[in-house]
């Protein structure tokens, strides 16, 4: 249950991807930014179920942002995490580590299809949790090998899910093709989770 309380705390987007706060301020949320210090470009993936790794990543964050706010005494917040990964024959693919990896996992993509996963996590100010998912289906054409040099040198893979951001590549000119919420793969499924959080969080839709 929910107090007059909750609907005026503030919103704190655990991440410090400008992407994701765009999204929120174009769906009309002002959020304040405090980066979970979890970085996820070190983890090892291994064997592990694509559509459960995302959720948990982003509750691991939202948890580690609550813990340090609460641990300095800031104020009862909204907490709001998310997390991408992109799923190739089943196997999870997040941030690549260098440039290196980065061709590895874009050529692996390349003329063929994968499954594009962002989980989310909510912590309410009264310690409620709210953990969600989507997914979208994204095919890359063949690349074309110029730019792609040209995107690899210029380290526009740098910080995003299987080396790429939907958005960039599609401006870019490369062929791509999304089923699915188009957001969800730009990192924050907005179109799904706006309605979820004015309810969350008592606001009027």
């Amino acid at each position: 249950m929910h107090t007059s309380a909750d609907a005026f705390a503030p919103i704190v987007l655990a991440s410090g991807s400008p992407r994701r706060m765009l999204l929120l301020a174009e769906a009309g949320f002002v959020a304040e930014i405090e980066a979970a210090d979890l970085d996820d470009v070190m983890l090892t993936m291994g064997e592990v179920d694509a559509l459960a790794v995302a959720p948990a990543l982003a509750h691991f964050k939202a948890q580690r942002v609550a813990t340090r706010r609460k641990q300095r005494g800031a104020r009862a917040a909204w907490i709001l995490a998310a997390d991408t990964v992109c799923e190739r024959d089943g196997v999870v693919l997040g941030k690549p580590a260098d440039q290196d990896e980065a061709r590895a996992m874009i050529e692996s993509l390349s003329a063929r299809g994968h499954r594009v996963i962002t989980g989310w996590c909510l912590l309410g100010p009264n310690g409620a949790r709210h953990i969600g998912r989507d997914i979208a289906r994204v095919e890359i054409g063949v690349l074309p090998p110029a730019d792609f040099e040209s995107f690899l040198e210029g380290g526009c893979w740098r910080g995003k899910a299987g080396g790429y951001n939907l958005t960039e590549v599609i401006a870019r000119g490369w062929p791509v093709r999304c089923e699915g919420d188009p957001q969800t793969v730009v990192g924050l499924p907005i179109q799904r989770l706006a309605p979820f959080l004015r309810r969350a969080m008592g606001a009027s839709a």
